[in-house]
């Protein structure tokens, strides 16, 4: 089991949920921006839901908007 180090933020609301370590289930390359994604398990109680990170400015970003 890989985990990540993602930053959460929702820049619709502006607000920053903060860093957490989270399970990976899938690892790409984005083929609109050519950035690394992931998809990872949702850190927030939501079972069985999976979030979008990506790649950005040197470290892992979801934008939960």
């Amino acid at each position: 089991m890989q985990e990540l180090h993602v930053h959460f933020v929702n820049r619709g609301y502006g607000t920053d949920e903060g860093y957490k370590n989270v399970v990976v289930e899938s690892l790409s390359i984005c083929e609109f921006t050519g950035r690394p994604e992931a998809v990872v398990r949702s850190p927030f109680g939501l079972q069985d839901t999976t979030l979008r990170a990506q790649f950005l400015d040197n470290e892992w970003l979801c934008d939960l908007d």
